[in-house]
């Protein structure tokens, strides 16, 4: 085996072992992909493929007055969006999945089921 397998494979190795070890919450299905830190600060929801899918992720925050409830944030086409609260952490989520339609609109289909960072 070569130095450069033997450098490619650790670093793959350790790259894997960072995310497999990275606190927080997540959810997958197909390309579409919603994260949440330890500290519930932030969603991050991902398309990571340009295609006739979007993905969004629906969530609440854990402040019973913030008048923008319920959240949305989509992801573009093969990258990521984010979004956040100035009034609260992120309490629970949904990830959903949709058909990109001739006109460009998207129709939403079922969201996977809730994931509670923030308990019940």
């Amino acid at each position: 085996m070569s130095v450069t397998l033997v450098v490619g494979a650790l670093v793959l190795g350790s790259a894997r072992a960072a995310l497999a070890g990275t606190p927080g919450w997540n959810d997958a299905f197909g390309d579409g992909r919603v994260t949440v830190p330890a500290d519930r600060s932030m969603i991050k929801v991902c398309d990571a493929k340009v295609d006739n899918l979007a993905y969004k992720a629906v969530w609440h925050n854990d402040n019973p007055i913030d008048a923008r409830k319920p959240f949305e944030v989509r992801a573009p086409q093969g990258g990521c969006g984010t979004d956040s609260s100035l009034f609260g952490s992120v309490k629970v989520f949904k990830l959903c999945q949709g058909q990109i339609g001739t006109d460009k609109r998207v129709k939403w289909g079922a969201c996977r089921a809730a994931v509670w960072p923030g308990g019940r």
